[in-house]
């Protein structure tokens, strides 16, 4: 439950994903994954199955992540 009732509360995460290869090695690596809330629905559905440029920067206290819809030649 969201404490805050006007704003809503994500968590950014940290996932350590693990492949192997040809039984000798185990490579680690980190994904990171933002949930978005369900608030934003309508304005994630024109983004859904496009490929994303994504940006990420600090600004102040904030983590701007802007997400740009891959621009193809027709």
């Amino acid at each position: 439950m969201n404490p805050y009732h006007e704003h809503h509360t994500v968590r950014l995460r940290r996932r350590v994903m693990r492949s192997h290869y040809r039984n000798k090695a185990v490579y680690k690596y980190s994904r990171y994954e933002l949930t978005i809330p369900a608030k934003y629905k309508d304005l994630a559905e024109a983004f859904m199955n496009k490929d994303l440029t994504i940006e990420a920067k600090q600004q102040g206290n904030s983590l701007v992540i802007e997400a740009k819809p891959i621009e193809r030649p027709a």
